[in-house]
């Protein structure tokens, strides 16, 4: 049998290639891993990288008012860099943002976008503030009505009404009552600002609150009918059934309960008022108002009419 002097080469050949292959594959198969003395692991440090971006330290709603806390740098791949990312550097800071509202919810560790933000005094941020369905209405105060500038942006505060009413009286026509007509109302702003960075108390000029619609038309009315008064609330006093319309429990208190000169020129503070009954006057009757209130600090709301 003639043998190709030639394909015998190229199999020896082949067969030597694949020897020296598998000699190849098996050293790397059993040769182990470096290690370093004492038989600890090689550690691989990775190197930071240089470019930060701003983000949510925490889940942030819609409306939240944003605080130091809140914000965070982080480190970020240069390449995947957005354009609306905040980027740190040496004029952006986290302090530039406190008091901002977040325009959409955030969850933690989200990319915080410029989008996503309105700082106070811009276009929109008071409406970004208010939860849906609610409204916000400014009214005047003076150091005596708003706590001597202890009422800060995000505090609760009942509304007292002091104002002068018609009485039927042997001893005179009007008196002087207070009543607390809003009960646990949220402060938005005093003046124009929605924070208190220095946390001082500031004398402001104007308070703008957070109410309902119906509240909103209320709140208009006791402007021009008396003096109004913020009642600032314990944080201690906040519960979850409570809302700021009236209460049916408010308490109310007349100027006889106050003087007692008052009260002895109209004979303990029985006050005659007029009944009418489908618009039509149904006779008068005469209301100890005195007693009325020690039987509401008793047994709560009174429902029905007084007696004589």
């Amino acid at each position: 049998m003639n043998i190709n002097m030639k394909s015998v080469v190229l199999i020896g050949i082949a067969l030597v290639v694949a020897g020296i292959t598998a000699m190849l594959a098996k050293s790397l198969v059993s040769t182990p891993a470096p290690q370093l003395a004492n038989d600890q692991p090689v550690v691989v440090q990775v190197a930071d990288s240089k470019m930060k971006v701003l983000i949510a330290a925490g889940n942030m709603p819609v409306g939240h008012f944003i605080k130091a806390e809140d914000l965070a740098w982080q480190s970020w791949p240069d390449e995947t860099v957005h354009d609306s990312y905040i980027q740190q550097g040496a004029g952006t800071k986290i302090e530039n943002f406190v008091g901002a509202v977040a325009t959409t919810s955030m969850a933690s560790g989200e990319p915080i976008l410029n989008n996503r933000l309105i700082k106070p005094g811009n276009r929109g941020f008071m409406a970004a503030v208010l939860p849906p369905g609610m409204r916000a209405i400014s009214v005047r105060i003076t150091a005596t009505s708003g706590n001597a500038g202890f009422v800060f942006p995000g505090d609760k505060v009942d509304i007292l009404l002091t104002h002068e009413v018609e009485v039927n009286s042997a001893n005179r026509n009007t008196a002087r009552v207070s009543e607390t007509v809003l009960k646990n109302v949220r402060v938005l702003a005093i003046n124009q600002r929605t924070d208190n960075p220095t946390h001082t108390p500031s004398i402001g000029k104007t308070a703008t609150l957070e109410v309902s619609a119906k509240d909103a038309e209320k709140i208009s009315l006791i402007k021009s009918m008396g003096e109004l008064t913020l009642i600032l609330r314990s944080i201690g006093n906040e519960t979850k059934d409570e809302s700021s319309l009236v209460a049916e429990n408010s308490t109310i208190t007349w100027d006889s309960e106050v003087s007692k000169q008052i009260s002895g020129s109209t004979n303990n503070a029985k006050l005659s008022v007029d009944v009418f009954r489908g618009g039509l006057k149904d006779g008068s009757t005469t209301i100890d108002f005195n007693k009325l209130m020690n039987q509401a600090m008793t047994s709560g709301p009174i429902n029905g009419s007084a007696q004589e």
